[in-house]
């Protein structure tokens, strides 16, 4: 009987730890539109300080749990002006349209037809997690270059899904004059609803008509989350006591497997919405028969595995 009521009396101790764990949270829910009153999908919402937490849904709906209300909240999406605001107050979130800069391309008639590829695309690969939602790789074209294809007609890369499907955004940027990426964006959104598996992904962007600008360019990925991208697994394994125990946890999809290379071409953004350089990735033991796998990943660059074509 004392047994009994022992294991009871623990139950309820663990019971009302439980309970002021989630007291401790709070729940925000609010909706973001633009200046028209028109809600805004996949806008991606940071902590300030801290790093990105949800993504609005296509109604422009989103919730969080968070600890401080007095906690300030970023709302970043494409086309749109940075707004920071107290979490109290993003009952309903007004972001303001910022233009599309496009530059005044002068045409040359060439009756011939001419694209070339490049970039940093493997058809194998596999996920290294970074913990990175925003990644971004850098382009950059010499004047002859420009002028012999000076149009952007086609991307290409990889993605690793385990939903059918998870949705990515994908879009273009101008460079600024330090090389880091800008807010001068090059063409609206592209949403792209990647298919399970290891997967080759092509967007046609010859429609677009999008200039190479002179300073280069960068493309940028950005992981949502959303719930359609949420992924749910288990595992159950043996603790040293030989108890069997069941992990589960949750990813957001779809991964970009990252390629290793030389140059430092490589930006992404980890805390407050900000830019940061990538750095080299130095991996322990890189010889060791456990990191034969990771061997090529040894002091190089990571970034996206993709491809450009450019053309006429």
């Amino acid at each position: 009987m004392k047994e009994t009521r022992g294991k009871k009396q623990d139950t309820r101790l663990f019971i009302v730890f439980l309970l002021m764990g989630f007291l401790g949270f709070s729940q925000t829910k609010g909706l973001v539109v633009d200046e028209n009153n028109k809600p805004i999908p996949y806008v991606n919402i940071w902590i300030e300080n801290g790093n990105i937490v949800t993504t609005t849904e296509e109604n422009g709906h989103f919730s969080l749990e968070i600890k401080d209300q007095e906690k300030n909240l970023i709302f970043s999406a494409l086309g749109f002006e940075t707004k920071t605001i107290k979490a109290t107050e993003a009952e309903k979130v007004v972001l303001k349209l910022v233009p599309i800069h496009l530059d005044e391309v002068v045409i040359k008639k060439n009756p011939v037809q001419q694209k070339k590829e490049l970039g940093y695309y493997e058809s194998g690969g596999f996920r290294y997690h970074m913990n990175y939602f925003v990644d971004g790789i850098y382009f950059n074209f010499s004047e002859e270059e420009r002028e012999s294809y000076p149009f952007i007609k086609e991307l290409k890369f990889k993605t690793l899904s385990k939903n059918k499907n998870a949705v990515i955004r994908v879009y273009l940027v101008e460079s600024n004059e330090d090389g880091s990426p800008s807010e001068r964006i090059l063409s609206e959104e592209i949403i792209v609803e990647v298919k399970k598996g290891n997967v080759k992904n092509v967007i046609d962007l010859s429609a677009r008509k999008i200039a190479i600008p002179k300073n280069g360019f960068f493309i940028v990925f950005e992981k949502l989350k959303l719930e359609q991208n949420k992924y749910y697994e288990e595992s159950t394994f043996k603790d040293e006591n030989g108890n069997k125990t069941t992990r589960k946890w949750m990813s957001y999809e779809p991964d970009i497997p990252l390629v290793p290379i030389k140059e430092a071409v490589g930006w992404h953004k980890r805390i407050d919405n900000k830019w940061q350089k990538s750095t080299i990735t130095t991996i322990q033991n890189p010889n060791s028969f456990g990191n034969i796998l990771m061997k090529k990943y040894h002091n190089k660059y990571l970034v996206p595995s993709v491809n450009i074509t450019i053309g006429n």
